[in-house]
């Protein structure tokens, strides 16, 4: 019984005391339940999650239902399980990690409005348009610096893509292999820390957030190597998907990475503060979202507030006359227009506002699925539904080598038609305890499945990222017509699908190496905290 009460929390547990419940509240199948009740637990639940899933109820209500109706039903015998059931909802939705979570997402989302995307967008194409695949290259680098600031997959692709599509329209580059490469760096957002999805995953594994964070540099910068590669060689095979960009000088190159420095601080400070030990990830995103508001009150109002700046210290009467003149001649050169502050003002109030707004609903979503998911592995545990899949692929004899494999297309299948992050919650529950009879490390697991995360982003037909770009390109397509004073004409969603198939065995030959190569995971994390 020693893995069943392992599924309760420490204050669960104490709780069971102090009511005088019992110490072992999941009776063995050999002497309260029979066989054939496990065996009908299991069938009803497997049998709610695709009736439910099929039939579009929302993630967190498939799962809390599943979870409440195993338990009212597979569990009648132990009515004080509702109690220990409520404080493991509790304790998942009060863990201090959690805060992380919103925090992140607030720290992309500043930085998604700062206008910042496009300053990076154009310094990173003067550096890459001499290799073969031109301006490609920059979609992929772009995604890349921009994911590890927002840390969702979705967002650095709408991101990026509305920056960088009118550009490759203008160029005549190949729309497919354009598209493809934004959705495929996009997807590097749920790798490349900080990740909420690393973050998820450590919450319901139990892995240390940083050691997960390291983990996934090296695959990360891997994935993108991979990506251009394969970019560089087509563009070899076929030069027109691809036009020659002419060279820009190397000042422009060197002036432009001034306009990297903000982005590289607020990464390194986030993550540094984490490696380094001087703060908890929920500490290291708060700094984040500090330096992510100063970021965007500087890309909105950074010339005015300099303006009204060098104004005000030139009526300091100690000032050298030089001084003064120096920085009259700056105020002279950025006046204050009439109206000009409330309508930076009033700008700076918006992006907050949608800010804010947006970051709400999306950790509202998050954190509602991750209380059902831990609802639902409370309520296998209890029904021993995790027990009997973990024993049911044991007797198999699978090596671990083999049971990754199994789990590589079982998630690729799964993620045909469901959302990324819905699959993991949902899955891992009945995962960890066939991971820890097997022996699987969690951390190089996490990364595998992490990729395959990625993968069902940009998976036809369901992929969400796919869908995203769709609409982004309709919308270049509307403006750029607009502009020109022409029909908008819009490929179909077929074009995305098959753009992105190239860079999905991109993803298959980054997942092979890591499943090849454990240490490609594993090292750096064993290097900077230790072997376990």
């Amino acid at each position: 019984m020693l893995f069943e009460l392992t599924a309760l929390s420490q204050s669960s547990y104490l709780g069971c005391i102090q009511q005088d419940i019992p110490l072992d509240p999941f009776p063995s199948p050999d002497s309260t339940r029979p066989e054939t009740e496990h065996t009908m637990a299991i069938g009803a639940a497997f049998s709610m999650m695709s009736a439910f899933f099929i039939g579009g109820l929302y993630v967190a209500g498939a799962l809390g239902a599943i979870a409440l109706l195993l338990m009212k039903f597979f569990n009648i015998s132990n009515p004080n399980l509702w109690n220990i059931m409520g404080n493991r909802a509790w304790e998942s939705s009060t863990n201090f990690i959690l805060i992380a979570i919103p925090l992140f997402i607030l720290m992309g989302e500043l930085v998604l409005r700062s206008g910042v995307a496009e300053r990076m967008y154009n310094v990173l194409s003067r550096w890459l348009v001499f290799i073969p695949g031109g301006l490609i290259h920059s979609n992929i680098a772009s995604c890349a610096i921009f994911a590890a600031c927002a840390g969702s997959s979705v967002a650095t692709a709408a991101t990026i893509s509305r920056v960088a599509l009118p550009s490759f329209r203008q160029r005549g580059y190949n729309e497919r292999l354009v598209i493809g490469s934004l959705a495929a760096g996009g997807t590097l957002g749920i790798l490349i820390p900080p990740s909420i999805g690393l973050v998820l995953y450590a919450l319901i594994v139990g892995e240390s957030v940083g050691r997960l964070f390291l983990a996934g540099f090296i695959p990360g910068a891997i994935l993108a190597i991979t990506f251009m590669l394969m970019i560089g060689i087509a563009s070899k095979i076929w030069p027109g998907i691809a036009p020659k960009e002419p060279s820009v000088s190397w000042r422009l190159r060197f002036v432009g990475l001034l306009s990297l420095v903000p982005i590289g601080i607020l990464v390194f400070s986030v993550l540094g503060s984490i490696y380094f030990g001087f703060a908890t990830p929920t500490e290291a995103a708060a700094t984040g979202v500090t330096g992510a508001l100063v970021i965007a009150i500087a890309g909105n109002s950074g010339m005015l507030i300099l303006s009204l700046a060098a104004g005000a210290i030139s009526r300091l009467p100690f000032l050298p006359s030089g001084t003064k003149t120096k920085l009259n001649d700056f105020q002279s050169a950025k006046p204050v227009l009439p109206g000009q502050v409330k309508r930076n003002f009033d700008e700076m109030v918006n992006i907050l506002r949608e800010s804010f707004l947006s970051t709400a609903r999306t950790s509202a979503m998050i954190l509602l699925i991750l209380m059902a998911a831990f609802a639902l592995q409370f309520a296998f545990a209890s029904v021993r539904i995790s027990v009997e899949m973990a024993e049911w692929i044991s007797s198999f004899e699978l090596s671990q080598l083999q049971l990754i494999l199994l789990l590589v297309v079982f998630y690729l299948v799964l993620g045909t038609f469901m959302e990324s992050y819905s699959m993991m919650l949902t899955t891992l529950p009945i995962l960890i305890p066939v991971l820890n009879d097997a022996g699987v490390d969690k951390v190089w697991f996490g990364i595998i499945m992490v990729i395959l995360l990625e993968a069902a982003q940009i998976s036809p037909p369901q992929g969400m990222a796919l869908y995203v770009l769709h609409g982004a390109r309709k919308d270049t397509d509307k403006e750029l017509s607009e502009y020109e004073g022409v029909l908008a004409q819009t490929g179909t969603i077929n074009d995305v699908f098959i753009g992105v198939l190239p860079f999905m065995v991109c993803m298959f030959v980054v997942i092979g190496l890591v499943i090849a190569f454990p240490e490609l995971a594993t090292w750096l994390p064993d290097q900077a905290k230790g072997n376990r």
